[in-house]
């Protein structure tokens, strides 16, 4: 009977504990925009699933999830026709991960209060690791292609770690009703953080919750204080480390990075001082006076805002549909260039327009860019805008189950107050972000997001058991699951490891490239590796062979079958891939290509080939 208790607690915090340890994994150890930690982040995630379908019984409110079980049921299928498969399993098993972190929030359901300060508490962990990289080079990881001037860890890029701001900063204002000196200094961290992030959606999009809070919070004048108390000391210490070059410059020495990393650190932490001090001062009472002067005050800023946009809407617009990048320095801040972007819609826009219902198959762009870009310069894998690439990879019918599902989720989040209204933030902010930018592809951003969707979407509902059978049954379909989280990220794996054995044993390599197949049979990598180490052209020409039958749209597996037909004297053939690689990737850079087509069309016009 006695240790029945500490049972029972462990049980009822199971819920709350599990899923903030399995956002803390996906927060600091998401990998970016890599898949290496799917496989064990979602293998978590499901086994926290079934344990508490075991424990808990079925959650209240596991309805609302339907529609996103369906947009996750729709990518997976559109690995029949998609014109990248691989990618398309990648991007089906995000999906599935999302769905996983949703369904765990119905559980949360009746604990928000807990969830949003344990969510607080992570979200300042980040910040704080974020900046420690700035202060302390060893902490920022390596290498940054940008020489340390963007702040982007532990997340892996700046943007989605300014859009964790996005949601830490209405956490922080409520967080500040309740404990002042603690919401007061989670948001000055986090309001450094965005400045160095230098990401302008990530801003705009904090910009716009925290107005949003503001305007729906009957405690906004205490949010209003807490705002200036952590704001001040910020704007200070941003313009302390604006003027160390070692901080925000690039191509600096690690002697210098070392250097000016100590004294912002100090600034940091003097800032961090001056906040609580300033956290402690009275909150104006909310006189008549007062009133008129804040809405007085919000007339000004709102005409200022008409008067600028109606004089820099021209020019802006030019800008930002012009293909031009802009750099990764403060001067970004000036600049209304999108990096691309409209370009990259209008890419979509053509995919969409030659596959109307189904798409290109889900996380396929990067072929849609290859074919339709006008230099290249413009390369991605995404187009930067979720609606759009939804609307590109998987046709209407995956744009309606987006539009859907993220109704759904966002709906229960209406008319919320406190922790719970500072919660309903993070999924709108989430999707505004992702108008702009790749969150989708990040772990970090979206299994928090979805979490606390899932978690406001839920009912508070009497405990209902499910029979040992039905556990069973869950626990077999959660293994398959993670028999499907796991197979693309060994194939990967293994296709890595063969390219590292090329110019080493040839049967080892073949193994390998072999092992890789096995288990995601819709990688075409390993089948070149494996063409690499045959001994016998024949055995390589079916190899390649093999790989442009499993993505005929994909330009590489072309240009790849084309140069091995090159270097065994068969520039007829190599041409005739060479005109299907010219088709699907038309403004490749002279040597990834075009050179060797301009060299098969010289020996074919020689006459001297027969092959």
């Amino acid at each position: 009977m006695v240790a029945s208790v500490p049972m029972r607690r462990a049980t009822r915090e199971l819920p709350l504990a599990g899923c903030l340890i399995l956002t803390g994994l996906a927060l600091f150890f998401g990998g970016g925009a890599g898949g290496g930690s799917l496989p064990w982040v979602g293998g978590a995630a499901l086994v926290l699933l079934v344990l508490l379908l075991a424990t808990k019984g079925l959650p209240g409110g596991w309805l609302s999830l339907a529609p996103l079980a369906a947009l996750v049921a729709w990518s997976a299928l559109s690995i029949w026709w998609s014109t990248l498969g691989s990618r398309s399993w990648d991007y089906a098993d995000r999906g599935l991960i999302y769905l996983a972190f949703a369904a765990l929030g119905l559980w949360l359901a009746g604990r928000t209060p807990e969830l949003a300060l344990g969510l607080a508490v992570l979200l300042a962990g980040v910040a704080v690791w974020a900046l420690a990289g700035k202060v302390l080079p060893p902490f920022a990881s390596a290498p940054d292609p940008f020489g340390g001037a963007r702040l982007r860890d532990p997340v892996g890029l700046w943007n989605q770690l300014a859009l964790l701001g996005g949601f830490a900063l209405p956490l922080a204002l409520w967080l500040a009703t309740r404990r002042r000196v603690a919401g007061v200094l989670l948001a000055y961290v986090w309001l450094v953080a965005l400045v160095l992030t230098l990401s302008r959606g990530g801003i705009a999009v904090a910009a716009v919750v925290i107005l949003a809070w503001l305007a729906l919070d009957p405690e906004r004048l205490n949010g209003v204080a807490a705002l200036v108390a952590a704001a001040l000391p910020a704007v200070l210490v941003c313009g302390v480390a604006f003027a160390l070059p070692g901080v925000t410059g690039t191509g600096r020495s690690n002697a210098t990075r070392w250097h000016h990393g100590l004294v912002f650190g100090a600034a940091l932490i003097a800032g961090a001082a001056f906040a609580a001090v300033l956290s402690r001062a009275p909150t104006p009472r909310p006189t008549p006076v007062l009133r008129r002067a804040a809405i007085a005050a919000a007339g000004l800023l709102v005409a200022a805002l008409v008067v600028v946009g109606a004089f820099k809407a021209g020019s802006a617009w030019r800008s930002f549909t012009s293909s031009s990048a802009v750099g990764n320095s403060s001067g970004r801040f000036g600049s209304a260039s999108g990096n691309f972007r409209w370009v990259w819609w209008k890419q979509a826009w053509h995919g969409f327009e030659h596959h109307v219902v189904g798409g290109t198959g889900a996380g396929s762009f990067q072929l849609t860019n290859l074919r339709y870009r006008t230099s290249y310069l413009d390369v991605t894998t995404e187009p930067h805008d979720l609606p759009v690439q939804f609307l590109s990879e998987l046709g209407l019918v995956g744009l309606v189950l987006l539009v859907v599902a993220a109704a759904v989720l966002v709906r229960p989040g209406l008319r919320r107050r406190g922790h719970e209204l500072a919660l309903a933030f993070v999924l709108p902010a989430y999707l505004l972000h992702a108008l702009v930018d790749v969150d989708w592809d990040f772990l970090a951003v979206s299994a928090p997001a979805f979490l606390v969707a899932g978690a406001l979407a839920g009912r508070p509902a009497p405990e209902r058991r499910v029979s040992a059978f039905a556990a069973a049954m869950a626990a077999g379909v959660a293994v398959l699951a993670f028999a499907a989280l796991l197979m693309p990220w060994l194939g990967e794996r293994w296709s890595d490891d063969a390219l590292g054995a090329l110019g080493g044993r040839s049967a080892h390599v073949i193994s390998l490239a072999k092992r890789a197949r096995a288990v995601d049979p819709l990688l075409v990598e390993p089948l070149w590796w494996q063409a690499d180490a045959e001994q016998g052209p024949e055995q390589a020409l079916a190899l390649f062979d093999e790989a442009t039958r499993k993505q005929p749209e994909n330009p590489q597996t072309w240009l790849l079958k084309a140069r091995f037909e090159l270097e065994n004297d068969c520039p007829r053939m190599a041409l005739d891939d060479l005109y299907k690689f010219n088709a699907l990737d038309p403004y490749e850079r002279p040597s990834a290509g075009p050179d060797d087509y301009q060299k098969a069309l010289r020996l074919v016009n020689s006459g001297a080939p027969t092959c």
